[in-house]
């Protein structure tokens, strides 16, 4: 399946044309240049694809009306994007299955159109995930979750948080590699989840995730949630999710005998599409492009039920630069990337540019000009003090 969206005259977004989406897109821009815009466009039409998938497959499974309804508007004032919209805007998001056939999402005129009906064959089972950028304070509002009742930093940040406290269901330690430490999770009777932070090499007690640098806190959520998303054994269920959110509905609404599953929810295609705002957040240049690897390494080999997409978008110049090593490294042990499952787009004037191109030696690179130059114009400026 391949993934394509159209934006026109949406926030700082102007004339984004059949832009393809791959199994890894990053983007770069300026600050203010629509990079979170676009990430958030994507993110909501992929889930108003995941809703057109569980009405169709409802409707395939005799229950013909449907019990998911999707407000857009309300959708849109939720997620702080309603005065984007104006009568000139257009989004239009197209999957196309292998066969060609195209299922399309559409906004237009200020409306959206009618989710499509997906054919029995080409159903999916889909997650959509979002890790904002003030994801830092996760821990210290996990440790208050009961003074936070009723509180709310606002649609992306409930997003992260709901993936963060779902990831920690369980006692666990995942591995972070990329800072030499692990997280450890452990749910004391009466007391709130603690999460310890562990050196491998013993060079200091163990801390507190909410006393730990502002670093290790931002990327400690990245690395749980999408390590639950990629571990079918020991995170994130499809099956649990589908229960709660179709065979419970089902019961309540006393609809459960009418229900015919066309095919077991485990035989679905599944997966999880993670969008995550500026995973370089507070790291030392070292630690970011080992973060990356991580992540890569992780996604590109979770559990065979599952397939995960990464969407970034990002300021570092040391991402950007590493990921040429991840397309034309050669070592099996390590994250490796082609240009068939990779788009990296530069965000200018409301306009996307590829950076993804081959040198003269036949090589794929990603163009990292305009954040090397940087560095540059600085070195220049210092050799021309004349000091």
């Amino acid at each position: 399946m391949k993934e394509y969206i159209t934006i026109k005259d949406f926030g700082p977004l102007k004339d984004i044309e059949n832009l393809q989406l791959k199994s890894y897109t990053i983007l770069i821009g300026e600050s203010a240049s629509g990079k979170s815009t676009l990430m958030k466009v994507v993110a909501m039409m992929r889930y108003l694809y995941k809703m057109a998938n569980i009405r169709s497959y409802l409707k395939h499974s005799k229950i013909t009306s449907s019990p998911f309804r999707v407000r857009f508007s309300t959708m849109m004032e939720r997620q702080g994007m309603e005065k984007m919209l104006t009568s000139n805007s257009i989004i239009d998001y197209s999957v196309v299955m292998n066969d060609g056939t195209e299922y399309s999402v559409r906004i237009e005129n200020g409306r959206m159109g009618a989710l499509p009906i997906v054919r029995p064959e080409h159903l999916l089972f889909e997650k959509v995930s979002y890790i904002s950028e003030n994801r830092n304070i996760i821990p210290t509002w996990t440790q208050k979750a009961s003074q936070n009742s009723g509180a709310t930093l606002g649609y992306y940040f409930h997003e992260t948080n709901t993936d963060f406290a779902r990831a920690s269901e369980k006692d666990k330690e995942i591995r972070l590699d990329y800072l030499g430490m692990k997280l450890q999770i452990t749910h004391p009777k009466g007391k709130p989840t603690r999460y310890m932070i562990i050196p491998y090499d013993n060079r200091h007690t163990p801390i507190d995730l909410r006393e730990a640098s502002s670093g290790i806190q931002t990327s400690t959520s990245v690395a749980l949630i999408v390590k639950d998303f990629a571990d079918a054994s020991n995170g994130f269920s499809f099956k649990d999710a589908f229960n709660r959110s179709v065979l419970n509905y089902l019961y309540d609404t006393d609809r459960l005998t009418k229900f015919k599953a066309i095919t077991e929810p485990n035989n679905l295609n599944k997966k999880v599409f993670i969008h995550i705002e500026e995973p370089e957040l507070s790291l030392y240049p070292d630690a970011q492009c080992k973060m990356i690897e991580e992540l890569f390494y992780t996604t590109i080999n979770s559990d065979a039920d599952r397939e995960i997409n990464l969407m970034m978008a990002t300021h570092s110049p040391y991402i950007l630069n590493y990921l040429n090593i991840v397309l034309n490294q050669k070592d099996e042990s390590r994250a490796k990337l082609t240009p068939e499952n990779i788009a990296v787009y530069r965000i200018f004037d409301g306009e996307t540019q590829d950076l993804l191109m081959q040198d003269e030696h036949g090589r794929w690179i990603v163009d990292t000009y305009d954040l090397s130059e940087m560095m540059n114009n600085i070195y220049r400026e210092f050799v021309n003090m004349g000091i």
